[in-house]
Formats: C-alpha cells, structure tokens, sequence
C-alpha cells in the first residue's frame, strides 16, 4: 500500500492540509529534539536522571491543572489565533535552553514556564480541530496519511541533529528549531475560522473528570501518559548511556527505526478502518508491552535497532486504532469535543507526572531499566477506553 492509496476516495478538506502541513514542519524540529532534549538536560543538570524527571514531571503537573483555561481562552479569540500564540511561547522555550547555562535553575524555570503556556494554548485547540477536520470513515487512514508524512519529513532529523552535535553543539539546534517553527505558523493562518464553546467552568471541569461515567476514559490516558514517559526520557537517556554519548550513531539507529516505523504504518492505516479498533487495541497494546520488556535486555547497537523497531511496530498498531477510536468517541459527543479533549489531556498529563514521581523513587533505587517493567504494566491498561 502506498501513501497515495491511504488517501483514494477520501476528500482531504482545506483545513485538514493546512494543519497536515503545519504538522509536517513541526515534525522536523521534534524530530531533532525527541531523542536529544532529555540528554542536553541530562548533561547540564550534572548527568542527574532526578533532575530530568523533575523537569518533566512538573511541567506534565502544572498543564494537567492549567488545560482548562487554554480551553476557555480558546473559547473567546478562536483555535487558530491561539495555535498561533502557543507556537510562540514554543520559540521562547527553546531561547531559554538556549541560555541554561548561564544559570541553570532561572532558565530551567523559565523553559518550563513557557512549555507549559504552549501546552495550556496549543494541544486543546489542535485535537479538537484534528477532530472536526477528519472524516469518521476514514479516520484511522486519515491519521495514518497525516503521521507518515511526519515520518517522512522528520526521518533524517535525528541523523542531521546527531551529526551536527558532533561538529558542534546543542545551540546550533536551538537556533534551527527556532527558525522551523517560526515557519510552522504560516499553515496555522489559513485555518478556517471555528465557533467553539466550551460549556465546563474550571472547576466543574475536574468535578466531570472524576465522575464515574469517565472511569475509563481516565484510566486509558492515565496509562497511555505515563507509559509515554518512560519513551519521551528513558529510552533516550538509556540509549546515550549504552552507546557512550555517539551522537551520530543514535541519530542513525533512531532514522533506521523511522524508515520501519513508516511501512508498517501504511499497512496499517487503513486496516483500522476495516476492522474491529478495539481488538486491534488489544492485541496492539499486548505487543508494546512485550516490547517495553525486551527493552530490558538491550545491550549493542543492532539489539537497539531491533527492540526499537519492534516496539515501533507495536506502537503503531495499537496507537493508530486508539487514537482513530479516541476522536471517533470525542465526534460522536458533538458539541462536547472540546471538553473531552481537556479531560483527555488532564488525564494524559497526570499519569505523565506520577510516573514521574514514582521513577524518582525507583531510578535511585533500582537504576533506569526498572522504568520498562513498569510503563509495561501500564500498557496493558490502555485498552480499556
């Protein structure tokens, strides 16, 4: 199957390439920094795992209880112009690691800062327009065509940034990434104007999470956050420690396992459509599971590529029925999608935060591969959305 296969018979509305391009341009700086941001902070906090986790897991803490007020400001100036305002505070998170080593706790501070107001403006705004811009047939292609395109774009990403760290340094990226998500903003502009209103006060927003008829809702992504840690810092750290800081050899291995990651995700695209997504959540999420396991055991460069493509492959066919799954329900509740996109990322962000705090705990104890066993247990609770 082939990409142009993903999108037969499926009008692709204005909206949808707009965002589609802006998620392109976006996904060549993350692609830098997804597998080096945890490592930098690594380095300039004294190779301390304990203060890589808390950078982290404040930021998640703060946004869980700041989602919200993004929603409601949302509400009053529109998706776009606030998509627009987050990207700002975006390039403003990367200018202060640029200058954390001048003083370390003050730009470790403002960096979160800044992360959590890009979070707090952009990622509401961004799924609820994701759902209003995809079509429930053909979802789960649409999201598929939308994430190999992110792929494509962002495959060599980690390969330029790990060879321009061997030339140089970090601010070198730091000036990139600024420069590319400047240029993201120009797609968000042609996004057509959407009236949203979001009926939950601040308060009855957490009274409505923590109804019973929201349970699973809140486990799902309770668990889906916090085994997403384990992958956003300790996969990455674990990497550099095991290759001895090669930076050119983790951004090779990490642009091999794009390349699988894209060919499974055009078979499996349109798959979701065809077939029962909550099956294929189960037995998806039982796979990545084993796949957390066998990270355990990873020891050179070719282990590395194999656990990391597996898991990849994993990934892949239990995320794209989830997700598909996810803005189907969030669809199908018509005029509450916004609010359920902020229980979402209220619950996402909290299991974030207290996988943080118990891995603080552990990692001193035990060292950093206890984390894969428990982001594991974890996956296996994602099925029950």
């Amino acid at each position: 199957m082939s990409i142009f296969n993903l999108t037969k018979s499926i009008k692709l509305s204005k909206d949808f390439k707009a965002l589609s391009l802006h998620h392109c341009i976006v996904a060549l700086s993350s692609g830098m920094f997804g597998l080096f941001l945890p490592i930098f902070l690594l380095k300039e906090f004294g190779n301390s795992v304990y203060w890589v986790l808390l950078f982290y897991l404040s930021g998640y803490f703060l946004y869980a209880f700041t989602a919200p007020l993004g929603a409601m400001l949302m509400q009053r100036v529109g998706s776009k112009r606030v998509m627009i305002i987050a990207r700002f505070f975006n390039v403003a998170f990367y200018v202060s690691l640029y200058f954390l080593r001048y003083n370390p706790l003050l730009f470790a501070i403002l960096a979160n800062l800044n992360l959590v107001l890009f979070r707090t403006l952009y990622w509401v705004p961004y799924h609820v327009e994701f759902t209003r811009f995809t079509n429930g047939k053909y979802r789960g292609r649409q999201m598929a065509y939308l994430a190999i395109l992110g792929y494509l774009i962002g495959v060599g990403a980690p390969l330029l940034a790990g060879f321009l760290l061997m030339q140089g340094s970090f601010e070198l990226l730091f000036i990139l990434a600024v420069l590319i998500l400047m240029i993201s903003i120009l797609p968000l502009k042609r996004l057509s104007h959407q009236e949203i209103k979001f009926d939950f006060s601040y308060k009855q927003t957490f009274q409505e999470l923590f109804q019973r008829k929201h349970r699973r809702l809140r486990a799902a992504y309770f668990s889906d956050g916090a085994q997403g840690l384990v992958g956003i810092i300790i996969w990455p750290i674990f990497i550099y420690q095991l290759l001895d800081g090669q930076y050119l050899a983790m951004g090779a291995v990490t642009a091999l396992v794009v390349i699988a990651t894209v060919i499974c995700q055009l078979m499996v695209g349109g798959y979701t459509d065809k077939v029962s997504k909550k099956k294929m959540m189960k037995v998806g999420s039982l796979i990545y599971a084993i796949g957390w396991v066998a990270k355990m055991f990873v020891a050179t460069v070719f282990q590395i590529f194999v656990a990391g493509t597996f898991h990849s492959l994993a990934y892949i066919a239990f995320r794209t029925p989830f997700d598909a799954f996810s803005y189907e329900k969030f669809a199908d509740s018509g005029s509450y999608v916004d609010e359920y996109t902020v229980l979402r990322e209220i619950s996402s962000n909290l299991g974030r935060a207290t996988m943080g705090l118990f891995l603080l705990a552990l990692v001193a104890l035990v060292g950093i591969k206890v984390a894969f066993p428990v982001a594991a247990v974890f996956s296996l609770f994602i099925n029950v959305f």
